[in-house]
């Protein structure tokens, strides 16, 4: 159940101070084996953001209707935001267009297999500290499902991408659409992009556009394939994993 949002710790500037001394440590988002005290190589950002979303505004991703999120950031000066203010001008703005904000304690929440429930700042967000790559101290926010694997001087971001649209289907369908499933329009809005696109791509017949076919084949949700969609992906020889082009 969603429960109500807590107030995000502030951030004045990227990398600076925030309200809320206390800090995660490093190993909530790292893994791998330690590499002594090499402090954490970031990139300073915005800060914290309130992730929104609407009824309306869907997409597909790995062979599923996922919600797409548009962020509140909370950064002062952007969209009526004012210092100390959580992004509430940001998402009011939003609010009025027809978004919802995910409160930052909506569950569930699981991210690389371990429940987000009692997370420190934000059931969605990670803050990290570190340094720039200048030397100096600076802060990072990334959403749970996205944490830093360092290897000394080089650092890859490690994704949990099915574990994050597990997280926005619920909020999507708890806050968005009354706890049911997409509508016939909602599924329309959300496959119709990607049909398009494959049927504009079929046209170029080059092997780039055979590749970008594939891929989004792939994440058109399979019973949304249509049998223009079909006769396409037998045409360009394309294969996806339990489909067959006999059909």
């Amino acid at each position: 159940m969603a429960t109500r949002a807590q107030q995000l710790p502030a951030d004045n500037s990227a990398g600076a101070t925030l309200i809320n001394p206390s800090v995660p440590s490093l190993a909530r988002g790292s893994s791998g084996p330690s590499l002594g005290s090499v402090p954490l190589l970031l990139r300073p950002g915005r800060g914290p953001w309130t992730m929104c979303i609407s009824a309306a505004k869907l997409g597909c991703r790995d062979g599923r209707i996922v919600p797409l999120v548009v962020p509140a950031w909370h950064t002062p000066g952007i969209s009526a935001n004012v210092a100390g203010d959580g992004g509430q001008g940001y998402i009011a703005q939003l609010t009025r267009a027809g978004f919802a904000p995910i409160p930052h304690t909506f569950l569930p929440a699981v991210a690389f297999g371990a429940s987000r429930a009692g997370a420190e700042h934000s059931t969605y967000l990670e803050r990290l500290e570190g340094h720039d790559i200048e030397g100096r101290g600076c802060v990072q926010w990334v959403d749970a499902w996205t944490r830093p694997l360092q290897l000394g001087h080089i650092v890859e971001m490690d994704r949990d991408a099915t574990g994050k649209d597990d997280f926005l289907v619920a909020a999507w369908t708890e806050l968005c659409n009354g706890g049911k499933s997409p509508s016939k329009l909602q599924q329309r809005i959300a496959t119709q992009p990607v049909i398009s696109r494959i049927e504009s791509e079929a046209n170029r017949a080059t092997e780039r556009s055979r590749l970008l076919i594939q891929q989004l084949a792939g994440h058109l949700p399979r019973e949304h394939y249509t049998d223009s969609v079909r006769q396409i992906l037998r045409r360009q020889d394309v294969e996806i994993a339990g489909l067959s082009n006999d059909k």
